[in-house]
């Protein structure tokens, strides 16, 4: 292990120097136009990621910056200008085969391979967001098939078995990728998604409400899988304001509109923050409810932040959102709808659980998942 990275022992990460005063979209351009210098460790993710960032790329951004907080030397993978080979670590966030092309690269040069699948496997979204019902039986039966019969394997399974330290963001996603990839538990080293602790000092006042009334807040990409016209309806059934804070992939343009037309007379929508704007914090901080019915979750780091902000949850009890949050926010399965307006009704009424924000504040800030990242690459140099 280089010097670099063994100056900070893991004794010290409870009191980590200042990060650095910049967005994380400067932080990020700062970092892709660097002079191309050897690293500790290179990062990578898909080349189209962060064409319509979410929070996956927000996971990357996080964890980079509280690991350089912490002494580790990295930078973001250039394909032009990088050679895996001048690196110890190749970091991967998200399963892609490009992703897979770098880890076969890696290994045959001696470096070794971390993977954050950021992957969760739900059987009814498979069904329900495939184009015809026939497609989506497929999808269900092949992955239902996959998780017990060992022979059928893909690429998916190779990059698990190319990757000596696994990071599932979950128990239970760790164990759904020994289900279905036959991951070596070994290997498994869960670190969870973390939070910025800016979203407990948020002020509502910031956020400049296009009414005086009370809304549900709802933050992210605007796509099927989001479940983002089933929250209109259910808003729309309670007879509540709801303000929509992202964008839609240029694929679900059908899609967008289709909330939209829904949407009319009570839907406020607002184009994506930077994820480092105050008034996004500010927005969690106004709301009365913020809302989350997707088809899975793991657990979404919007929640995540709304928590904090102090802000009744709803939440999909698809994925892995009952192992971070307990008993302490709404869940409401994506296909029912009454489960959905039920959902938003106590929480409009309730506000949110006792606890909630405390539980997030001390099991999920950055400095947690950048401190078992950095325990992570140390098992693997050993």
């Amino acid at each position: 292990m280089t010097a670099t990275f063994a100056a900070k022992p893991l004794a010290t990460f409870e009191t980590l120097p200042a990060m650095e005063q910049t967005s994380a979209r400067e932080w990020l351009i700062s970092r892709a136009r660097a002079e191309a210098a050897p690293a500790f460790v290179t990062l990578h993710a898909p080349s189209f990621a962060f064409q319509t960032p979410g929070g996956g790329e927000n996971q990357l951004i996080q964890t980079a910056r509280h690991l350089e907080a912490l002494g580790v030397d990295l930078r973001l993978f250039s394909s032009w200008t990088d050679r895996l080979a001048e690196s110890k670590i190749l970091h991967l966030f998200g399963m892609s085969q490009e992703g897979l092309e770098l880890a076969r690269i890696a290994r045959k040069q001696g470096v070794k391979v971390v993977l954050s699948p950021i992957c969760w496997l739900e059987p009814g979204a498979l069904f329900a967001l495939a184009n015809s019902r026939a497609r989506g039986a497929w999808h269900a039966a092949k992955w239902s098939l996959k998780g017990i019969i060992p022979r059928i394997r893909g690429w998916r399974d190779e990059l698990i078995a190319l990757s000596d330290a696994i990071l599932p963001n979950s128990h239970s996603e760790a164990a759904q990728l020994q289900r279905f990839f036959r991951a070596d538990p070994t290997r498994i080293h869960v670190v969870p998604n973390g939070v910025d602790p800016r979203f407990a000092k948020a002020d509502a006042g910031l956020f400049a409400n296009p009414s005086d009334e009370d809304f549900i807040l709802y933050v992210g990409r605007i796509e099927p899988r989001k479940n983002v016209l089933a929250l209109i309806h259910a808003a729309k059934a309670i007879k509540k304001p709801l303000v929509i804070i992202g964008a839609a992939p240029s694929r679900e343009a059908d899609y967008l509109a289709r909330c939209r037309s829904a949407g009319q007379g009570f839907t406020t929508w607002i184009d994506a923050f930077e994820h480092d704007d105050p008034r996004l914090a500010a927005a969690y901080a106004a709301a009365r409810v913020f809302a989350l019915p997707s088809w899975f979750e793991t657990p979404g780091l919007a929640a995540l932040e709304a928590a904090l902000a102090g802000t009744a949850v709803v939440l999909t009890p698809h994925g892995c959102t009952r192992e971070y949050f307990g008993d302490r926010v709404e869940y409401a399965r994506p296909d029912r709808p009454q489960e959905i307006i039920d959902a938003l009704e106590r929480a409009w009424h309730d506000g949110p659980r006792p606890g909630l924000r405390s539980l997030v504040a001390e099991h999920y800030p950055w400095t947690v998942v950048a401190k078992r990242t950095a325990e992570a690459y140390e098992h693997v140099m050993r």
